[in-house]
């Protein structure tokens, strides 16, 4: 009897000290973990494209991504994206703070969805060409490509400026 107390003690002790480094690390934290970085564009078009981020309108970076690559970046999902995709490599320049690029994106889109993950895909074959991400096995697997939960962006927070 005395070591069934005994282990007990030691079992709510060991979950008591679990909880309070959860809770001292930060909700956030472990969220992020599990939500992964909160913004993924997968390009499925057959060329290499450029794509600009602005992060509630204000330019965060250019990068290239390949065919069947990805632009992960780490974003306040609580905030709202901007996209403009070239459809090849193309250099940018930005000015300062602004939304002003040159040239200006063959496509430009906003994505406005507070508290949600934003996983997309660039398909320029198929309509919208920007959509959310449906995963492998048409999304049974309940995660993208990456692993990552997928989101539930609906076409109206998807929205295409030009």
């Amino acid at each position: 009897m005395k070591n069934i107390k005994n282990m007990l003690l030691t079992s709510i002790t060991i979950l008591c000290s679990f909880t309070t480094h959860i809770s001292q690390a930060g909700t956030s934290a472990l969220l992020k973990k599990v939500q992964g970085p909160g913004f993924e564009l997968f390009n499925k078009a057959p060329n290499t494209i450029t794509v600009t981020v602005f992060i509630d309108n204000k330019f965060s970076e250019t990068r290239d991504v390949a065919p069947q690559g990805k632009l992960l970046k780490n974003i306040d999902v609580n905030q709202p994206i901007q996209i403009g995709i070239y459809n090849q490599v193309t250099k940018i320049s930005t000015g300062f703070l602004s939304r002003e690029i040159t040239p200006q994106p063959d496509y430009f889109y906003e994505i406005n969805a507070p508290g949600k993950t934003k996983y997309v895909t660039w398909n320029p074959a198929k309509s919208p060409s920007l959509y959310s991400q449906t995963g492998p096995l048409m999304g049974l697997m309940g995660k993208t490509e990456s692993g990552y939960p997928l989101s539930d962006l609906t076409k109206q927070e998807i929205v295409k400026i030009k």
